[in-house]
């Protein structure tokens, strides 16, 4: 790995495998699967710039470490930290992206159906002796370092087409004097299409769970909602059963305001 510097531990781990950079994502953490031997592994890396984010990956090391036996997430094989990077070794987890599969065989509703199960796995974790609040007090001060440090995305051309802010700063602002009243849950923060997993048409699988943890269930739900109104092009049946099948109503304010919130991260 000629771009990374790596202790003799991980290298003696590491012998035999190939790396392949996972580009998807605009995450300044880097992620790399490794081939040419069993099993299948996963590397990511986060510097300096990103301690105390929830790009950093020793935050997502024990996010995975508390989520074992909880859901189907992969397993932390090693974690160190060296010359200034830290290192997380993980496990593949099982099953197919669930954008692999869409790409496959597209169908709104089968993606309707993924979602609403990985919403009702993440609503049966309890949050009781859960160590990690990643509400809105979290998420809003973690954006005033993401913005200060610059790891976050300020590029309008990224948003949403009815995003209606003309930068960063204002859309932050915004956020921070409009934050809707919270419900609590466990969450993923982040889920999307990349970042589950299925096999035999069910939920095998979540990664890339640093930004999980207790906050408001709207949040999964809002980003549910952005994937499927790209996906379906305009047809309304696909939210309407994704919505049916979670057995509530839409709070479209909240699926706004948790979508302009996810613009910045």
């Amino acid at each position: 790995m000629p771009d990374l510097t790596l202790s003799k531990q991980l290298s003696a781990l590491l012998r035999g495998y190939q790396r392949t950079p996972d580009s998807r994502g605009q995450s300044p953490a880097r992620v790399y699967a490794l081939t040419g031997r069993q099993p299948t592994l996963y590397l990511k890396t986060s510097d300096r710039r990103c301690q105390g984010t929830s790009y950093d990956v020793e935050r997502e090391k024990d996010l995975l470490l508390w989520l074992q036996d909880r859901l189907p997430v992969p397993e932390v094989l090693h974690y160190e930290e060296y010359a200034g990077v830290r290192f997380l070794l993980m496990s593949a987890a099982e099953g197919t992206a669930v954008c692999e599969d869409q790409r496959q065989q597209p169908d709104p509703e089968r993606l309707a159906r993924h979602y609403a199960e990985a919403v009702q796995l993440l609503r049966s974790v309890s949050i009781a002796d859960c160590p990690y609040p990643y509400g809105l007090d979290q998420r809003l001060q973690e954006l005033e370092v993401l913005l200060a440090r610059q790891l976050t995305d300020v590029e309008r051309t990224d948003w949403e087409a009815d995003t209606p802010f003309a930068d960063a700063e204002s859309l932050a602002a915004h956020l921070q004097t409009h934050r809707p009243p919270e419900e609590w849950g466990f969450t993923h923060g982040d889920l999307g299409r990349e970042n589950l997993l299925v096999r035999g048409g069910r939920i095998s699988g979540f990664i890339d769970v640093g930004r999980s943890g207790v906050a408001d269930p709207w949040l999964d739900i809002a980003l549910c909602v952005r994937s499927l109104q790209h996906t379906c092009g305009g047809r309304r049946e696909p939210l309407d059963l994704f919505f049916k099948w979670l057995e509530i109503e839409p709070d479209w304010d909240k699926i706004r305001y948790y979508i302009w919130l996810d613009e910045l991260f």
